[in-house]
């Protein structure tokens, strides 16, 4: 077939034909174009191609072998075309799994995020929040796995819609702990007003659901909570196991406040950086503490949660 290609294209240049050539000014331009094509666009580009592959396998071979090179060509389109298609539906796939799995906001910067590299992603300013159930070990005695199971999954969906419901974004659920991150995608000046609502909604909805568990003759559920504001890194960690979160000095504050509400004896504990950036608080001033992992002292304040 090849001979037979090439002896049409000399026939052709014997009857005055000039051989087709895409240096020529005419077809440098169609040239560029199929040549800077890429990614989804290539599929179409090949059918763009076709009639031009048609027309000149018309004129230059019988007409059998032109019909086996068109259904080739049409054969290899549509191949691209599948595998366009199945690489969109795996896409649309991960993308649903992914929202199911993380808050949705952190999807959608996970889904835009390059990859590259074991440490990709950015710093910003926002206000974290850490909640803890008190006594986690002693309600679930006496409880099969199951049981515990289902007490945290009920937990996670009240402390979500409290984060959720202020516009924060659940970072994590560790055990019966909640990390929270208030300033995502972008930070606003009434971030730590809303770290602070939130808080006071995650004490409210335990509230209700101890009533609840009472009327069952079941031990009631109370948190401790941490607020703390400034510089995180936000972003894609890890090599083999990636996980996006938060990172950094303010999310180890924020966590030690978490704990140490235990001993102060108090439902919540803010740091100076976010009391000063919350407009409103009924907030009562703690002594200066040393904070474990941190050589200065941090003046921090309990927030009263109670209606």
């Amino acid at each position: 077939m090849p001979a037979l290609f090439l002896s049409r294209i000399r026939d052709g240049e014997a009857r005055g034909y000039p051989r087709p050539d895409h240096r020529t000014r005419a077809g440098q331009p169609i040239r560029t174009w199929f040549a800077a094509a890429s990614g989804s666009l290539r599929p179409f580009v090949i059918a763009a191609r076709i009639p031009l592959l048609l027309g000149l396998a018309a004129t230059t071979v019988p007409e059998p072998v032109a019909l086996v090179l068109a259904g080739l060509g049409l054969m290899g389109f549509s191949l691209r075309m599948q595998r366009l298609h199945a690489a969109q539906e795996s896409a649309a796939r991960h993308r649903s799994n992914l929202a199911r799995l993380t808050a949705p906001a952190i999807a959608r910067l996970v889904a835009e995020a390059d990859p590259a590299g074991p440490c990709t992603g950015w710093e910003q300013e926002a206000t974290i929040l850490f909640a803890d159930i008190r006594g986690f070990t002693s309600l679930c005695e006496g409880l099969t796995p199951g049981e515990a199971a289902a007490f945290l999954a009920a937990f996670r969906a009240r402390a979500a819609r409290a984060v959720e419901a202020e516009g924060g974004v659940v970072d994590k659920f560790v055990g019966d702990e909640v990390m929270a991150v208030f300033g995502l995608p972008s930070p606003s000046s009434d971030d730590a007003d809303r770290a602070v609502a939130a808080a006071h909604r995650l004490a409210a909805a335990m509230r209700a659901w101890s009533s609840e568990r009472a009327a069952a003759g079941l031990q009631s559920v109370r948190l401790g909570i941490g607020l703390h504001r400034g510089p995180i890194f936000l972003g894609m960690i890890g090599a083999d196991r990636i996980e996006f979160t938060a990172v950094g000095d303010t999310v180890n504050v924020a966590r030690r406040l978490e704990q140490m509400t235990r001993t102060v004896d108090c439902e919540c504990l803010a740091s100076e950086a976010v009391t000063r950036a919350a407009r409103a608080a009924r907030m009562q001033v703690v002594p200066i503490r040393s904070v474990r992992g941190r050589r200065a002292g941090l003046r921090m304040f309990a927030l009263s949660l109670t209606e």
